[in-house]
Parts: structure tokens; sequence; C-alpha cells
């Protein structure tokens, strides 16, 4: 074999090697729906059947969650949002319940694993509450 060609050989062999490295390296990781988690309170979880919003207090939760999909693109559900309304007090209060839409988005890796980071809470009829809180929320788990 003459040089042009063995170079020319040499240089579509590393050309190969170096797409296929490329297209590899390129790809998202595979994430299975069990490796999926969400925050409750500075706790990583799968699937929670309840979720502590203010973790301080407790005032502001959602219970008794059924979840009707959880994958890497999302989760929604639906469950119970129970506030503390602090009347008269908050040590005293009278909490307020009712039942609320879940969404769950924005896969986050954090620390090796992921995360769904946001969870938007919404009432079925897309009204406010009934004690006047607007009925949409989102919220960051994370921070």
């Amino acid at each position: 074999m003459n040089k042009p060609r063995a170079v020319l050989a040499t240089s579509a062999v590393f050309l190969s090697a170096a797409l296929v490295a490329s297209y590899f390296q390129s790809q998202e990781p595979v994430i299975k729906a069990t490796d999926v988690l969400t925050w409750d309170c500075e706790s990583a979880v799968y699937k929670p059947e309840s979720i502590t919003l203010t973790c301080a207090d407790g005032g502001w939760s959602i219970q008794a969650i059924t979840w009707s999909t959880w994958t890497e693109k999302g989760a929604e559900g639906t469950g119970t949002w129970r506030e503390n309304l602090c009347k008269p007090n908050c040590a005293d209060g009278e909490i307020a319940q009712a039942k609320v839409n879940l969404k769950l988005s924005d896969l986050t890796p954090y620390k090796g694993k992921f995360y769904l980071r946001t969870i938007d809470i919404v009432t079925p009829d897309g009204k406010d509450f009934p004690w006047g809180r607007s009925g949409m929320i989102k919220w960051d788990l994370l921070n």
C-alpha cells in the first residue's frame, strides 16, 4: 500500500471512531421511572403519598396523593390540599381542605440522582379555593 492510501485509510478509521464516540456521548442517559424522585421537606421520595410545602410549620401540604403517571418527563396525580388558615391563630388554626390536581415537572440532576422539582397545584375547576387563596400554586420543591 502506498503512503497516501495508508494515511487516508488511517484517517478514515480515526474519523469513524471519533464520530461513534461523539454519537454515544451526545445521547441522553436512560432514566427509569423508578429512578425519578421528588422532595418532601428535604427528603428524597419516590411517588410520595403526601408532600409538605411549608416545612417549618406544616401549614401547607398535599395529602392522600394518588399518582396516575410517574416518568422522567413528569408526574400527574390528585390529592387533598390542606392549609392552616391561622384563625384565630396558627397554633389553634382552622384547617381548610380541598381536592387538587398535581403536576410535577423540571427533571433536575442533583447529587447523582434525578428529581422532579416543580409542582403545579390546581383546583379541579381552576377557580380559587373557597377561603380565597389562588387555585393555582407553583412551588419549587428543591428550594
